[in-house]
């Protein structure tokens, strides 16, 4: 992975210019890498992107580093009719248009404060795993204008266990009125059973 360069006359980290790795892991499950300065959103992104081409993620961790740069690491499962991975485009998923959330169900979410990251909201969900449900998630919290800084995927026996740490850009902590918005949609997603 590509490391910041230092500006030797102001002493700044320089952000290193996006990049994107893949390696296959077997017939049909591939490693994505991504680094680089991402505006918001971005993951939610690259994220419905993924599913719309039949990409599952299976095992994900994010964190952007204080200098804005992220460092991505992706697990994903090929369906079938899943495009070749090699060939995907990752950065202008990326870059892409805002994507519509589809539709989200959880089973459980806890959200707290938390110190993490200069005061985040910590943010765990449980849920049946399906194709496109990070992406549902990540553009709903995109509409609510807050986004991960790190987050932790895991799908185990069919079963997603995700933690994210979300931030705002619109002020240095997520407001009461974004965590109330954010409950109440959290609240609309969960399954009634």
């Amino acid at each position: 992975m590509s490391d910041p360069k230092t500006d030797a006359a102001s002493g700044a980290h320089a952000i290193a210019p996006a990049w994107s790795d893949v390696t296959a892991l077997g017939d049909t499950s591939y490693r994505l890498r991504l680094g680089g300065a991402f505006g918001s959103g971005w993951l939610a992104r690259l994220c419905r992107g993924l599913a719309n081409q039949r990409i599952s993620i299976e095992r994900a961790h994010a964190m952007r580093a204080p200098n804005d740069a992220w460092n991505v690491e992706l697990h994903v499962e090929c369906l079938d009719g899943a495009a070749p991975v090699s060939g995907l485009p990752l950065l202008q998923l990326v870059a892409a248009d805002a994507p519509e959330s589809g539709p989200l169900e959880l089973e459980r979410y806890q959200l707290v404060a938390s110190a993490a990251h200069g005061g985040t909201l910590q943010l765990t969900i449980e849920a049946e795993d399906t194709l496109g449900l990070l992406g549902s998630l990540l553009a709903q919290l995109a509409n609510l204008d807050l986004y991960p800084i790190e987050m932790h995927i895991e799908t185990r026996n069919g079963r997603a266990e995700d933690q994210l740490w979300l931030y705002t850009d619109q002020a240095p902590l997520p407001t009461a009125e974004q965590q109330q918005a954010l409950e109440k949609a959290l609240d609309a997603a969960l399954c009634k059973s």
